[in-house]
């Protein structure tokens, strides 16, 4: 996974992950066929760990007010101490921009994560404004799925992830 989310499905090649997997090419065909496997399984990894944790993080009331969730989910990413460097964005975010337009496979899985993010983002906005009608809950989570990809396809390329908590006062 860290391989792909530093260089991408094209830059990178069997060698480094061979490397990066400690795996002789022999196991690696045995066990995954192809580096397009690898890849989507190094999708399903990110969710299943990383992504997990962050939403489990941003709905948990116990753990800061709506609005205080929403911003660390935002600067969950730009400070995560497993990243592989900083300028690397969200590896879901990556494969949405790199593989999703052209593989079926990668586009699916990008989708379920971006529908997981939603939701959740979804009730915690439900928390922060829990008279609000639905149609509204709808948009501003949809909004805010897409500023949040937005945000760390801009990351990638070294752009701030500065004044989170006033950008989003103005559109939560």
């Amino acid at each position: 996974m860290v391989a792909f989310w530093e260089h991408g499905y094209a830059g990178t090649n069997l060698p480094e992950l061979l490397d990066a997997m400690s795996l002789t090419r022999g196991s690696f065909y045995k066990a995954f066929h192809d580096k397009h496997a690898v890849y989507l399984r190094s999708i399903d990894h990110y969710a299943e760990t990383r992504l997990n944790i962050s939403l489990a993080k941003m709905t948990d009331p116990s753990s800061g007010s709506p609005h205080e969730r929403l911003v660390r989910m935002f600067l969950r990413t730009e400070n995560h101490p497993g990243k592989p460097s900083p300028n690397v964005g969200c590896f879901v975010c990556n494969a949405m921009v790199e593989m999703a337009p052209f593989d079926p496979d990668c586009a699916a899985r990008c989708t379920r994560v971006s529908e997981r993010l939603r939701i959740a983002m979804r009730s915690v906005l439900q928390e922060l404004r829990p008279d609000a009608p639905a149609d509204m809950l709808d948009r501003k989570s949809a909004a805010l799925e897409r500023l949040y990809f937005g945000s760390h396809a801009m990351g990638r390329m070294g752009g701030s992830f500065q004044h989170w908590s006033e950008l989003l006062s103005d559109l939560i």
